[in-house]
């Protein structure tokens, strides 16, 4: 099954590509995204001791978690929400049309397009968190976590590019070099998801990566969050401010002793 979803996938984003070099390298980005999403989804739910069939469900939703960036790039070019459409909405639909999740059980669609549907979401509905479908909430669980390693391993490539950043990636915000949010770290320290819509500069959307320790499922995401890099790059992004630099300290202190 995972065989046919990636055969759909692929001939849908070509049928995406706008010709324009540009366009079509930010569009293979989010097609390289979701196959690492895929992957990275994949190995969690193996490390969960999943079944198989809940293992497949698992990496078809990380492959197709982003379809909706394609048609909206195309459309809007641009990835941000605010200034097109719910990517997430798109993907959903993208599928039902054009028939991407043909071969599932109607249940296992309806997993697969839910985890979807919240995956950009700031937090997971309460709903869906009470509501006994255990799962549903393990699936969007999984795609979440998996999206937000591999975001933050596609963002640190991008901020230690020598060139000027490019302003589809990082959402049109300014490179300040000296300008950060104090809110976002607020956010952080209490233990929330900062607000997307405090970001004012890229030093904010580097805060913000590191605010997604706070809704991180699983301890593998966690521990992968610090190991692969991700937490020491961002703030090595950041600029040498005293209240930054008491900041890292603080969010080591608290979060590299998390279990692992």
């Amino acid at each position: 099954m995972i065989e046919r979803v990636r055969a759909w996938f692929d001939a849908f984003v070509a049928g995406h590509r706008m010709g324009d070099p540009l366009d079509d390298a930010r569009i293979g980005l989010k097609r390289g995204h979701c196959l690492l999403v895929m992957d990275e989804a994949r190995a969690q739910a193996m490390e969960l001791g999943l079944s198989p069939r809940l293992t497949d469900l698992a990496a078809i939703a990380g492959l197709v978690h982003d379809t909706g960036r394609f048609p909206q790039y195309q459309r809007y070019r641009t990835f941000r929400d605010a200034d097109s459409a719910n990517h997430a909405l798109l993907g959903t639909a993208a599928l039902a049309r054009h028939g991407g999740l043909d071969g599932l059980t109607d249940r296992d669609r309806r997993l697969v397009r839910g985890s979807i549907a919240v995956h950009n979401r700031r937090t997971i509905p309460k709903a869906l968190v009470s509501g006994g479908d255990q799962e549903a909430l393990t699936l969007v669980r999984i795609v979440r976590d998996a999206d937000k390693l591999d975001i933050a391993r596609v963002m640190l490539e991008h901020f230690k590019t020598p060139n000027d950043k490019d302003d589809v990636v990082f959402l049109g915000l300014p490179d300040l070099p000296d300008r950060f949010n104090p809110s976002l770290i607020q956010d952080i320290e209490a233990g929330r998801i900062g607000d997307y819509h405090a970001m004012g500069s890229v030093n904010d959307f580097a805060l913000l990566l590191l605010s997604w320790i706070n809704d991180m499922a699983f301890a593998r995401t966690r521990r992968l969050f610090f190991e692969r890099g991700h937490v020491g790059g961002l703030f090595a992004v950041l600029p040498d401010l005293p209240p930054l630099a008491a900041f890292r300290a603080r969010y080591y202190e608290r979060y590299a002793a998390t279990p692992r």
